[in-house]
């Protein structure tokens, strides 16, 4: 694909001098006027396959969705580009992680690129401008009911997490209960919820114990009712699944988000001189992959049949995305891989996928958990 081939020749090199939250916030002001360019170019690499695309057919939440690539959250924090988000080719895409109250995050530099892995460590700690302002942004967007949904171009999700303050500062469930109540009249496919990974059994206890209250206190203002998804990290221990499994049975969860970003630094190429100068952070990339993968296995085993996942973490190819649906996903998101893919990557997944997929003779939906 020559669009790829120039972004990897040419535009990555020159982004990759600029630091890498810069070269993000470019991108995001770039889209808007590149929109025409990307739909010329979706037509063009796709209009041959439309029998084979129809293989990509799959749904979350009751959405019907083209395919099964979304973007994940992290890319569009503040809901300024959902109505550009669709022409880069998402079927759907997740905004946030939304926070009650705004914050400016952690100093910079706090995004970091490992080019030898594919990966990236951020540290952005929970940057955005706040429920209010991205809810009122989101409504003048997509509008405050169920057919505000097309005006996106395709389902929007929304991610809720706690908002970055001192210990003892807020009640947790209080707070994600402030951000739903902003959002829970709005035409949103479902919401995710961040949930934190304890690595102990106390902490697995305490947690669990706090889910408990959050979805309670959720679930008293969901009046619509949203899909509730969890967002669960690869680093997640099997008794802490076992009782999130349990937990997102008795609140009626609609699925999860698998996973996160992971603090593992394990197999890396980059020298650890040059990882222990990053410092902390959470890993996404490629180094992820076989741990997410892991995860949807495990968890497509805990949930109950009406629960749905979606993979998220290290996912990149065609082959990735297949792997991902036979461990039990029905849908996945990816991130990191636009970085290194470029704004092309998702009209190439698409053709690579579908032209797979026909030489199988098979249909996306006909392998989900496959494997399990």
């Amino acid at each position: 694909m020559l669009e790829t081939w120039a972004y990897k020749s040419v535009v990555r090199p020159a982004l990759f001098q600029v630091d890498a939250e810069e070269a993000h916030e470019l991108g995001q002001r770039l889209l808007p006027a590149c929109r025409g360019l990307l739909e010329v170019v979706a037509n063009r690499y796709l209009h041959s396959l439309e029998p084979a695309l129809a293989l990509l057919n799959t749904s979350i939440a009751g959405q019907k969705l083209a395919h099964p690539i979304g973007l994940a959250a992290g890319f569009d924090k503040n809901a300024h580009l959902v109505g550009e988000l669709a022409s880069l080719g998402f079927s759907f895409a997740e905004i946030g992680s939304v926070t009650a109250r705004a914050s400016r995050g952690n100093p910079r530099p706090r995004i970091f690129r490992l080019p030898q892995d594919g990966a990236v460590i951020n540290r952005l700690g929970l940057n955005g401008e706040g429920a209010a302002a991205v809810a009122a942004r989101l409504e003048r967007k997509i509008g405050n009911d169920r057919s505000g949904l097309s005006r996106a171009g395709m389902p929007i999700g929304l991610n809720i997490a706690p908002s970055n303050v001192p210990a003892g500062e807020i009640v947790m469930e209080e707070d994600i209960a402030q951000t739903f109540s902003h959002f829970k009249d709005q035409p949103l496919a479902y919401v995710t919820i961040n949930t934190s990974c304890p690595n102990t059994h106390e902490g697995v206890l305490k947690e669990s114990s706090q889910l408990q209250k959050v979805l309670a206190r959720v679930g008293s203002l969901n009046s619509q009712p949203l899909p509730i998804f969890l967002k669960l990290s690869p680093d997640s221990t099997d008794d802490f699944l076992s009782h999130t499994l349990e937990i997102s049975k008795e609140f009626g969860v609609k699925g999860f988000v698998l996973g996160n970003t992971s603090t593992s630094r394990q197999g890396l190429n980059t020298s650890p001189e040059i990882v222990a100068a990053i410092g902390n952070g959470g890993l996404s990339g490629e180094p992820i992959r076989e741990s997410t993968l892991n995860l949807v296995r495990r968890v497509a085993r805990l949930k109950d049949p009406g629960q749905e996942i979606i993979a998220c973490g290290g996912i990149s190819s065609a082959a990735d995305v297949i792997a991902a649906i036979k461990a039990g996903a029905r849908a996945v998101q990816l991130y990191t891989a636009l970085i290194y893919e470029g704004p092309f990557h998702i009209l190439r997944l698409r053709r690579d996928l579908a032209l797979e997929l026909s030489r199988l003779s098979v249909s996306l939906e006909s392998l989900i958990g496959a494997d399990l």
